[in-house]
This record gives structure tokens, C-alpha cells and sequence, in this order.
């Protein structure tokens, strides 16, 4: 199978959250690497082997629902594919929406996907991740401030 095929195949197993079939496409050696700092997620760094890219995988999925996900492949040079995939995710605890796009880099060997990197912006990122930090207030929201909403009946200052 040829790199642009291997790569095809992760992402449609991927695309629709067939996290098993995804991971058959990984070399028993893979190293797979989130560039963005802790600070940014969680979930950045290094994730090796199979059953590291599954933990990986099931810890994305727990965290986010995948509302859109389209990568494309952009060039294919011998082993190396490079790819930028579109999304939308929603964050499950929070419901906050976060979308972007990511540039992924993979390289193949033995028809087996050797080394993943992937980049995206890691600010956006991290203003999201911040944010989802963040634990929404329960109630009214208005209570808290006591306002009086129609209390005005006519004209400025009435």
C-alpha cells in the first residue's frame, strides 16, 4: 500500500470514531506527538506504541465530541504525508465549542504509520482550555447581580 493510502485509511477509520481500526494502521514502534505545551492540553507530548495511541485516542474522545472532522492530504513526498484536518469539537464537560485546524505529519513505515506530529495553534488552544477550566456558574446567572429587569417604565432615569 502507498504512504497516501495508509494515511487515507487512518483517517476514515478516525472520521467516524473507529478508534480499533485506526490503531491497526499504527507500526508497532509508533511515536506519536501533540506539539502543543501542557499549558495548551493535556493531552500534549509523547504517546508510544499502539496501546499509547489508544490511551491517547480514548482520552480525546472522552473529552471532546467530534461535531466535524475533514482532513485532507496536502503532499505526499515518498514516506511522508502531510495533512491539515478541519474540525469542530464540543468539550463534554463544559459544551464550550472549539474549531481550527491542525497540521498533521506522518511518516510510513512498512505500510504502517512509524511517526505522527501534530501542530495547531497553540494560544487558540489554550485560551480554550482555560476557559473549559473554568467551572460555569450554576443558578441564575441574573440572581447573582439582583437586577430588576422591566423595573424602567418610560423614559431615561424614570
Amino acid at each position: 500500500m502507498d504512504s497516501r493510502s495508509v494515511v487515507a485509511s487512518f483517517f476514515a477509520c478516525w472520521s467516524v470514531q473507529d478508534l480499533e481500526m485506526a490503531v491497526a494502521h499504527v507500526h508497532p514502534e509508533v511515536i506519536y506527538t501533540i506539539h502543543n505545551g501542557r499549558d495548551a492540553s493535556p493531552l500534549a507530548g509523547n504517546y508510544r506504541g499502539p496501546d499509547g495511541c489508544r490511551d491517547l485516542g480514548y482520552a480525546m474522545l472522552a473529552v471532546f465530541d467530534y461535531l466535524h472532522y475533514e482532513p485532507t492530504i496536502v503532499g505526499v513526498e515518498n514516506h511522508i504525508v502531510r495533512a491539515q484536518v478541519n474540525f469542530r469539537y464540543r468539550h463534554r464537560e463544559t459544551g464550550n465549542i472549539i474549531e481550527g485546524s491542525r497540521r498533521l505529519v506522518f511518516e510510513i513505515k512498512d505500510d504502517l504509520i512509524y511517526r505522527l506530529d501534530s501542530c495547531e495553534d497553540t494560544l487558540r488552544l489554550e485560551a480554550f482550555m482555560r476557559m473549559s477550566r473554568e467551572v460555569p456558574p450554576t443558578g441564575n446567572l441574573l440572581e447573582q447581580f439582583d437586577l430588576e429587569i422591566g423595573r424602567q417604565k418610560s423614559g431615561a432615569g424614570a
